[in-house]
């Protein structure tokens, strides 16, 4: 049987929260590590016999969501994990989430050798009408919203996944498949998934597999039809940053180059209409473009 593993990012979260997340995650796993980046240290302080079994990380500070990521699968690696499901810290899982998703990956690798993650198809938490966002697949030159699989087994070969819900190989972060600590942020997990696809790996959607989780601060903004996501003046320096940090790497595929780019100048007028702090997030927005061109990342500068 094959040992299974979760880790959980937290970042001054909402406790109520975070403790529902490692609640239900612990029955589901040999291995359950929170990474605190800051504010996490008291989590489950009404269960102290839960809160003893779960493997505890205090990263001394923000250290960013790939270096967290990486100490979480150095952890698991050494524990003998051979799958692990990483999470945001704002995510809501069923109490089979876990094994679901391990069914997946093997229905993946068996249909597909190059398989190395797999991830759920999430929805927003905070909103009353269940509305799942979908996977995208690059096809004929397009990249197509796929919310379905085409052949049944519940499977869609995907371009991306997001951070939290993704079931990864241990054996292929071991190979080198670690996360980008100089992103620090956004666009973690697509860098991540974008440096697999150009390696010749593959990562897989999983349709029938659902997960609530909050993409942002508060739900998204809807406008003409789009979603725009609520985002602090700090938050909005590294999107920039990193957007067009990604789209100067040489493995990202010239086709998300373009979209990228495209949904990088739309939303910055938007944001500018959405926006409360107005000043602040486009002092902020133009440093984020300057620093991606220059290559200065890591944390806020």
């Amino acid at each position: 049987m094959s040992r299974l593993g979760a880790v959980v990012v937290a970042y001054h979260p909402e406790m109520a929260v975070l403790d529902g997340l490692l609640e239900a995650l612990s029955p589901q796993v040999e291995l359950l590590i929170l990474v605190d980046n800051g504010g996490g240290r008291d989590f489950l302080m009404a269960d102290p016999l839960l809160r003893s079994n779960i493997h505890y990380l205090d990263m001394q500070g923000n250290q960013g969501l790939g270096a967290a990521l990486n100490r979480g699968f150095a952890i698991a690696q050494a524990s003998g994990v051979e799958c692990l499901v990483t999470f945001d810290q704002d995510s809501q899982v069923s109490a089979d989430l876990i094994e679901r998703l391990h069914a997946a990956l093997k229905r993946g690798q068996a249909k597909d050798s190059r398989c190395v993650a797999v991830g759920p198809q999430f929805h927003d938490r905070r909103m009353a009408e269940k509305k799942p966002f979908p996977f995208y697949s690059s096809a004929g030159g397009k990249i197509n919203a796929v919310y379905a699989s085409s052949d049944g087994d519940g499977l869609v070969a995907a371009d991306t996944l997001i951070t939290s819900g993704m079931m990864v190989t241990v054996s292929a972060w071991r190979r080198g498949f670690t996360y980008n600590e100089d992103l620090f942020v956004d666009y973690t997990d697509t860098e991540w998934c974008f440096r697999v696809m150009n390696a010749g790996q593959t990562v897989y959607g999983c349709t029938d597999v659902e997960m609530g989780h909050a993409l942002s601060e508060a739900p998204p903004v809807k406008i003409l039809g789009l979603s725009f996501f609520v985002y602090s003046p700090v938050r909005r320096y590294f999107y920039f940053r990193n957007t067009v940090a990604v789209i100067r790497m040489a493995h990202t595929p010239w086709r998300w180059k373009l979209r990228l780019g495209q949904g990088l100048m739309l939303r910055f007028f938007m944001n500018l209409l959405i926006d409360t702090r107005r000043a602040e997030s486009l002092r902020m927005m133009l440093r984020g473009i300057g620093h991606g061109l220059s290559n200065k990342l890591g944390g806020v500068r």
